[in-house]
C-alpha cells in the first residue's frame, strides 16, 4: 500500500488541512496519521464519530510501546479512531518531548504503515528538519510532499529545507522517496502560487510540481468539525481533487485504482442522471432501477397528471435546502 507524507519547512502553512483533504479525497481507504513532532492537533480539531472528542488513547501513544518489540501491520488500525465523517485517524503525541523520546521507533512504524491491509496511509509530519525524529518515518515514504505558501518567506524556508532533505535522501539511493511540492494560496492568488512552486523548482528540478490548493475560509471549517454545505462544489475541494490526481499519477503502480464505483467518490447532489433509453413496449422513460413507476406492464399514465406531478416535484426540490456535511467527502 502507499505511504505519503506531508511536511512544512517552517510555521504552519496548512500541512494538516492539506493532509486531511487528501485523505478524504483519496480513491482508496486511508489512515490519517498525526506525526507532527511538535505535538499533533487533530485531537483538538475533530470530534469522534459519536460526536464526542477524540482521545489520546488509542493512538500513537499506545502504538509506540508495541514497536519496541516489533510491530505487525495488522494491529495498526486497532489503535486508530474514527472521526466524525468516517475518516480513520491515528491521533498524534501531545508534546515534542514525547516525539524525541520515541525517535528510534519511527522506522518500525514506517514499515508497519506501508503494509496496513487494504489501506493507504497519509502522514501529517508537521514541520520537518534534519534532526526531527519523524524524519526516519518520512524518508521511508513512497512520496514526500512539501507544503508552501505563496509568500517570499515560505518559499525561502522551503528552498533551505529541501537542500537538507535532498542530501539526506540521496544517501538512501534507490530507496529514496520522490519529493513533490504543493502551494497553498487564496483563490485570487493562483498565479502567485504557481510562481512560488516554479521558484523552488528552479533550484530543485527533480522536485515534482503537484500544483496548488485554493484556500477558502468557508469550506476550511469542515477541518474543524463544523458542517459545511456542499463542500464538493468549493474551490478548496476541486483543487484538492486535482492534487490527488497528480499524487496518484506520481505514485504509479503503488496505487492501483478500482474500475468500479469507489466508495470514497463524492456524488454531487445537483448532477442530474442522464436520460434512460425509452422502454421498448411503452415508449416511456425507464427509471434507473429498471422498474416502471406505475408497476410492471401498466397502462400509460395520463399526460396531464404526469406534468402536474413533475411540476410539484420541481417545486419541492427548490424548497429543499442542501444538507450540510461535516468533514466527509465520501
Amino acid at each position: 500500500m502507499a505511504l505519503i507524507s506531508f511536511f512544512s519547512a517552517k510555521g504552519a502553512p496548512g500541512v494538516t488541512s492539506t493532509s486531511m483533504l487528501v485523505a478524504a479525497l483519496w480513491p482508496r481507504p486511508t489512515l490519517l496519521v498525526d506525526a507532527d513532532g511538535n505535538g499533533g492537533d487533530l485531537l483538538m480539531r475533530l470530534p469522534s464519530a459519536s460526536g464526542l472528542a477524540l482521545t489520546q488513547h488509542p493512538g500513537l501513544l499506545t502504538l509506540l510501546p508495541l514497536a519496541r518489540h516489533g510491530l505487525s501491520s495488522g494491529v495498526v488500525l486497532d489503535h486508530s479512531q474514527v472521526a466524525l465523517g468516517g475518516q480513520q485517524v491515528l491521533v498524534g503525541l501531545e508534546t515534542s518531548e514525547q516525539a524525541e523520546a520515541s525517535a528510534a521507533l519511527w522506522p518500525t512504524l514506517a514499515r508497519a504503515f506501508r503494509e496496513v491491509p487494504g489501506t493507504d496511509v497519509v502522514v501529517d509530519a508537521g514541520q520537518l528538519a534534519a534532526r526531527s525524529g519523524q524524519l526516519s518515518l518520512v524518508q521511508r515514504s513512497d512520496l514526500v510532499v512539501g507544503v508552501v505558501r505563496a509568500e517570499p518567506a515560505s518559499v525561502m524556508h522551503m528552498r533551505e529545507r529541501l537542500t537538507v532533505l535532498t542530501q539526506t535522501f540521496a544517501a538512501l539511493g534507490a530507496d529514496a522517496p520522490r519529493i513533490g511540492l504543493v502551494a497553498l494560496s487564496g483563490v485570487q492568488r493562483q498565479d502567485e502560487a504557481s510562481s512560488a512552486v516554479a521558484t523552488v523548482r528552479a533550484d530543485f528540478p527533480d522536485v515534482l510540481d503537484l500544483g496548488q490548493v485554493a484556500l477558502d475560509p468557508r469550506p476550511e471549517r469542515m477541518f474543524h468539525g463544523d458542517p459545511v454545505s456542499r463542500p464538493e462544489r468549493t474551490m478548496l475541494v476541486r483543487s484538492g481533487r486535482s492534487l490527488v490526481e497528480r499524487l496518484v499519477a506520481a505514485l504509479g503502480p503503488a496505487v492501483v485504482l478500482d474500475t468500479g464505483t469507489d466508495e470514497h467518490e463524492t456524488t454531487d447532489p445537483t448532477t442530474e442522471d442522464p436520460p434512460s433509453a425509452p422502454g421498448a413496449a411503452t415508449g416511456q422513460e425507464e427509471p434507473a432501477d429498471g422498474i416502471p413507476e406505475g408497476g410492471p406492464a401498466g397502462p400509460a399514465p395520463d399526460a396531464g397528471a404526469g406534468e402536474q406531478d413533475a411540476a410539484q416535484g420541481e417545486r419541492r426540490r427548490r424548497r429543499e435546502r442542501p444538507g450540510k456535511k461535516r468533514w466527509t467527502l465520501r
